[in-house]
């Protein structure tokens, strides 16, 4: 049984191959189920290998042999269309529509080829050592794997005209090592037909494929790590951040409670009217920061008006900072606080912005002969777009009430007179406090006469995302479940439970957050609302998800109490898909998961 050596060669790699490969966690994708499948194949065609050699060395031509190297030609046949699957998942990873139309229909002419085997007849030889087949069944065989090598080799040759530098042309190294090895294969089955060497060739090409697809445990720990090093480099700048925005907000407040105490006994109407416009306007400096600044809910990218270009905004704040240095006075000095977490691309009105901005610090640097400019950027992401906080402040001589109030009062009309001006690099502040609004955004000015001014503007801008990141092609392919409550607890519970199972949890504590994230058409596969949901009940915010998205046709499964399960009907009726016992809430969200998921 000497050639019986290569097929059992063939047969350890392959089961080396499958234990590696399937003893670990790894990330389902296309790539990788193809992958699976194609090893899953080999494996199965290599021990069917030994069989037949093993059979015919004991019993020569039995009738039942036959059928077996059918079964074999069935095997070698859709391990050729696994590497075909393979390749068309890689040349055509951006098509998924045509590479399953593609996946279709070869797979239902493949029936019709597997169906046509067992009614052609299939010659067996096995004399003087030497084990093969010929004749109409091969001969289909030999045809249907030559048209499977040509689309191979049209995808491949696609893909590296398009793709002329991209890492991904790496995957096809396992077909130029296959056509190598397919080649020598055949060379020698030509001279020596008792090797054979068909299984083992196979299973080479399937060791070489496994070190040029994905690597999910790698890919895993790298964006791991990238992520660790990201939250790391944010806290520090979040935290600073959250300690400005408290300290301004805690000086309106002490202000009004200061004048609070000093008018609870004062009788003199005049002293009485300038306490109430002192706490007037620090309220509205309060207000400003709340609604403009740390306000999350108003973030949605559904807001924002058409994206102009793309532009980076490190390097527009660089351009603007080189620009003001060269006009400011030998005693000032410039400050600069720019968080290092701004996406480093952007989509809006750059010129624009950096006109307006441009302005504020020309402005700053004329009025301040001495002291300090500081310019400090900060961010707030949420989903796909980042709102933009620049705060230029300085040690001037501020601005006079009348007109600062000139300021406030400015509408985002552009006048005919304004027009003249938009060319300039540096504009007045009234047409830079319109630009910024004609774009959504604000600007809130805080100013005292001889104790400098600060400025603050809030703009939202649309992220720009790389269509091949990592995180979007695997992570978030995992299945999408957000819970809301405003039971901290709860959300606590189910994080801890979701741990068991493959999917990606979210959660949220404000019913309007979630249907603002419908309306923005962020897809989820499942949602869990807690039913006494405040402000707005789970109900409440069923209807708005149905109103704000047509045709609304996500699994959402209601929280109710131990008390509340007799009225689960009505729940139905009303429009939610099941329910959850909060005081049952493992086995009942085990159910669920299990349900929709």
């Amino acid at each position: 049984m000497n050639n019986l050596y290569f097929p059992i060669c063939a047969v350890l790699i392959n089961i080396l191959i499958l234990v590696i490969f399937n003893s670990k966690q790894r990330i389902k994708s296309g790539e990788t189920n193809a992958y699976s499948f194609l090893i899953t194949v080999g494996f199965l065609e290599s021990v069917l290998a030994c069989v037949l050699v093993v059979l015919m060395n004991l019993y020569g031509k039995p009738s039942f042999i036959y059928n077996i190297h059918r079964v074999d030609y069935i095997l070698m046949l859709l391990w050729v269309w696994g590497l075909f699957n393979y390749v068309i998942i890689v040349a055509l990873h951006n098509n998924k529509k045509l590479r399953t139309l593609i996946q279709k229909i070869t797979m239902g002419i493949n029936i019709l080829i597997f169906i046509s085997f067992f009614f052609l007849d299939v010659n067996v030889i096995n004399e003087n050592g030497i084990i093969d087949t010929n004749g109409p069944a091969m001969n289909v065989l030999y045809f249907a794997l030559s048209i499977y090598v040509l689309l191979m080799a049209i995808f491949v040759i696609r893909s590296l005209i398009k793709n002329f530098k991209s890492s991904t042309n790496k995957k096809f190294i396992p077909l130029f090592a296959l056509a190598i090895f397919g080649i020598v294969a055949l060379t020698i089955r030509n001279f020596a037909p008792e090797i054979l060497i068909i299984s083992l060739v196979a299973a080479y090409a399937d060791l070489i494929m496994f070190f040029t697809i994905e690597n999910p445990d790698i890919k895993m720990i790298y964006e791991l790590n990238k992520n660790k090093k990201l939250l790391e480099s944010m806290s520090e700048e979040k935290s600073n951040f959250l300690f400005s925005m408290s300290q301004e907000t805690r000086k309106p407040i002490e202000n009004i409670l200061e004048v609070k105490k000093i008018l609870e006994n004062e009788k003199d109407l005049d002293k009485i009217d300038n306490g109430l416009k002192v706490i007037e306007n620090n309220a509205r400096s309060l207000n400003n920061i709340i609604n403009n600044v740390l306000d999350i809910s108003s973030i949605s990218s559904s807001k924002l008006t058409k994206s102009i270009d793309t532009y980076n905004v490190y390097s527009l704040i660089n351009m603007c900072i080189k620009t003001v240095e060269q006009r400011l006075n030998n005693k000032v000095e410039l400050r600069t606080n720019i968080s290092q977490n701004i996406p480093k691309e952007l989509y809006g009105d750059s010129v624009r912005l950096k006109q307006v901005l441009t302005s504020i610090l020309f402005n700053a640097a004329k009025y301040t002969k001495e002291g300090y400019i500081e310019l400090t950027v900060n961010e707030i992401v949420k989903y796909d777009v980042c709102r933009l906080i620049f705060n230029v402040e300085d040690s001037g001589k501020g601005i006079s009430v009348d007109k600062l109030n000139e300021l406030l009062k400015s509408n985002s009309r552009i006048e005919d007179t304004d027009l003249l001006k938009l060319d300039n690099l540096d504009v007045d502040l009234k047409l830079a406090f319109k630009i910024i609004r004609k774009q959504g955004g604000v600007i809130n000015v805080k100013s005292e006469d001889g104790k400098g001014s600060t400025f603050t503007i809030v703009i939202d801008q649309k992220i720009k995302r790389d269509e091949d990141e990592y995180y979007s092609k695997y992570i978030f392919n995992k299945k999408k479940v957000i819970v809301v409550s405003d039971k901290l607890q709860t959300l606590k519970d189910i994080n801890s439970l979701s741990d068991k199972y493959d999917i990606e949890l979210l959660t949220g504590m404000f019913g309007n957050d979630l249907v603002q994230r419908i309306k923005d058409k962020e897809a989820f596969d499942l949602i869990i609302l807690e039913d006494e949901l405040k402000p707005s009940s789970a109900l409440m915010v069923l209807g708005q998800m149905q109103e704000v998205r047509k045709g609304f046709n996500i699994p959402t499964v209601v929280m109710l109490r131990k008390e509340k399960e007799s009225l689960k009907e009505h729940y139905m009726n009303d429009g939610f898909d099941d329910y959850i016992v909060k005081e049952n809430l493992e086995q009942d969200f085990d159910r669920i998961i299990k349900k929709y998921i």
